[in-house]
C-alpha cells in the first residue's frame, strides 16, 4: 500500500486553496449580481398579487359589506306593467378565493421545474432565462384583465402559468454553479437570497401604488416594466473576451445564445438517483426544508392580510411590517454562517445548534401567538409574528449545510430538489391556510400558528437525532449505483443467441 507523507498532504491542501483562490478571483461578479437580479424580478412577480390582495374587494366573513345591490327594471308581459326590482351582487372573489389564488402558484412551479430542466439541457443557460421572463410577463398583464371581467378560472390559470416562470430558480442556480466553488458555505444563502430581495422590495413599493391614483392594476403593469428593463440589460451584457471574440465570428445576437449554452452546466446523467433516494438521512433533510419552506411562506406570503384583516393595521403600515421578516432572515442567516466558521465544537453539534435555534424560535413564539388577543395586545401580537420569523434564517447553517455535506459534489442536484420541496411547502402552507385562516377570526388563525409551530418541532427533533456531517457513499469518487446502467464498449445484440 502507498503511502502519503504530512508533507504531501500539505503540499496538496496548498494547491487545492490556491486554485479555489485562483477560480475566485476569476468570478464574474456583476454577471452573477445582474442574474440574481432578474432572479429576484422573476420573484417579484407572483408576489406583487400578495401585496394587492388587500385592495381589491373587501371579503370580511360574508358581511354586508361583501354585497352590492343594483336596480333593474322587470316587465311582466301578463299584467302589462313593469316594477323595479332590487338584485343582490357578490364582489369579485371571495376570500377562499383569493387566498386559493396564492395556493395556486406554486403548483405551476412545480409542473415547470422538468420541462426547464429539459429546456436549459438543449437552449443553453440565456434562452431558457428569459424564455421564463416571457412566461412571467405574459400573465402580469392580463391579470387585471382578468379581475375587471370576473373570470375566476381564467385567473387560476393564470397563477398556474405565473408560478411557471419560478422554475427560472434551475437554470439560474446552474449558472451560478460554473462560477461558485459550491462547496462554500455561503452558497445557499446567495442561491436563495432573491426570494429574500423581492420580499424586502416589493410589499412597500406595490403597497404605496396600490393605495394612490394610480390603482392595484398599476403594480402589476410595474413589475412587468421592471423585467422588461432588467432583462433588456441582461440580454445585452457580455463579460468575458472569448464572448466580444465569438460575437465577432460568428454575430453577436448567435454568440449571445450559443456561446452561453457552451458555457452552461448541463445535469450529469449518471447521477445516482436510486442511492440518493434510498437515503433516509436526505429524505430528513427534505422533511426539514419543507417545514421550513412552510414556516417562511406563512411570514412571506400571508404577512400582508395578517396585519391589515386581522391585527388591524393599513395597508402601508402591513406591507412594511411584513418586510421585517425577509431583513432580518437575511441578518440572522449571514450572523449564522459567519458564527458557525468561529465555534469550536464538531460539524454535527453546530448543525444541531443552529438548526434548533432556528426552528425552537419560530416555534416557540407561533405557539404562543395562539394564547394572545389581538383587540387587546395589537402590538404584542405584532412584536412577536416578527420575532418568530426573525432566527429562520440561522437554518442555513443546519439542515442547509447538512446538505452541502452529505451531498458533496452532487450538491447542486440536491439544490434543485430542495427548491421543489420548498415550492410543495409553498403549497401546503397556502393550502393550510385557506382551509383553516379566516381573515378577521384570530381564533383560525392562531389554530394555523399552532399547526406550524407542532410541524417545526417534529421535523427539528428528527433532524437532531439524525443529523451527521458525514460524506453519503454514493458521493465519493468511484461509487457505483445500481440504478446507473454501465458504459459497453460494444452493444448488445438485439437477440439472445
Amino acid at each position: 500500500m502507498s503511502s502519503v507523507s504530512p508533507k504531501q498532504s500539505e503540499e496538496g491542501d496548498g494547491e487545492k486553496k490556491s486554485n479555489t483562490m485562483e477560480n475566485i478571483k476569476h468570478i464574474p461578479f456583476f454577471f452573477i449580481f445582474l442574474c440574481t437580479l432578474c432572479m429576484s424580478s422573476i420573484y417579484s412577480n407572483p408576489t406583487v398579487y400578495q401585496s394587492t390582495i388587500n385592495f381589491l374587494h373587501e371579503f370580511r366573513n360574508s358581511s354586508e359589506s361583501d354585497f352590492y345591490e343594483e336596480v333593474d327594471n322587470q316587465y311582466d308581459p301578463e299584467k302589462q306593467t313593469s316594477r323595479d326590482v332590487i338584485v343582490k351582487y357578490v364582489y369579485y372573489l371571495s376570500n377562499p378565493q383569493k387566498e386559493s389564488l396564492i395556493t395556486v402558484t406554486s403548483v405551476g412551479t412545480v409542473l415547470a421545474a422538468t420541462p426547464i430542466t429539459y429546456a436549459y439541457n438543449n437552449m443553453g443557460f440565456r434562452r431558457s432565462f428569459v424564455m421564463c421572463a416571457f412566461i412571467s410577463i405574459i400573465p402580469a398583464l392580463f391579470f387585471p384583465i382578468c379581475v375587471n371581467a370576473k373570470t375566476y378560472l381564467l385567473a387560476i390559470i393564470l397563477r398556474i402559468f405565473q408560478g411557471c416562470s419560478l422554475a427560472a430558480f434551475i437554470p439560474y442556480v446552474c449558472k451560478l454553479s460554473v462560477f461558485i466553488p459550491f462547496d462554500h458555505i455561503t452558497v445557499p444563502i446567495i442561491v436563495f437570497a432573491y426570494s429574500h430581495i423581492s420580499e424586502i422590495f416589493v410589499h412597500p413599493i406595490v403597497s404605496h401604488m396600490a393605495s394612490s391614483s394610480l390603482g392595484w392594476h398599476s403594480a402589476h403593469y410595474g413589475a412587468v416594466i421592471t423585467i422588461l428593463i432588467i432583462f433588456f440589460v441582461f440580454v445585452l451584457i457580455h463579460f468575458d473576451e472569448d464572448f466580444k471574440e465569438r460575437a465577432g465570428t460568428i454575430g453577436f445576437c448567435n454568440a449571445m445564445f450559443e456561446y452561453e449554452r457552451t458555457r452552461s452546466r448541463t445535469f450529469d446523467l449518471r447521477i445516482p438517483y436510486l442511492s440518493i433516494y434510498q437515503d433516509f438521512r436526505i429524505w430528513v433533510i427534505f422533511f426539514t426544508s419543507f417545514a421550513y419552506g412552510c414556516a417562511l411562506q406563512l411570514f412571506y406570503q400571508f404577512g400582508p392580510t395578517f396585519f391589515h384583516k386581522v391585527v388591524g393595521h393599513s395597508e402601508i403600515s402591513s406591507a412594511y411590517f411584513t418586510i421585517i421578516a425577509p431583513i432580518l432572515n437575511l441578518i440572522t442567516s449571514c450572523s449564522s454562517v459567519y458564527l458557525y466558521g468561529k465555534l469550536a465544537n464538531s460539524e454535527q453539534n453546530k448543525m444541531r445548534f443552529f438548526n434548533t435555534v432556528a426552528f425552537g424560535t419560530c416555534g416557540i413564539f407561533l405557539f404562543a401567538l395562539g394564547f394572545f388577543d389581538p383587540v387587546h395586545h395589537k402590538y404584542i401580537v405584532t412584536v412577536m409574528y416578527i420575532l418568530a420569523s426573525s432566527l429562520l434564517g440561522c437554518a442555513y447553517a443546519g439542515h442547509l449545510r447538512m446538505n452541502q455535506l452529505r451531498s458533496g459534489h452532487l450538491h447542486l442536484f440536491l439544490l434543485v430538489n430542495i427548491f421543489i420541496v420548498n415550492s410543495a411547502a409553498m403549497f401546503f402552507s397556502s393550502l393550510l391556510n385557506v382551509l383553516i385562516a379566516k381573515n378577521t377570526d384570530y381564533s383560525s388563525w392562531s389554530t394555523l400558528f399552532i399547526v406550524h409551530a407542532i410541524f417545526l418541532i417534529i421535523a427539528n427533533i428528527i433532524f437532531f437525532f439524525f443529523c451527521s456531517s458525514e460524506r453519503a457513499n454514493w458521493a465519493k469518487e468511484g461509487y457505483e449505483d445500481s440504478s446507473i446502467q454501465p458504459y459497453r464498449d460494444e452493444p448488445l445484440p438485439q437477440f439472445p443467441l
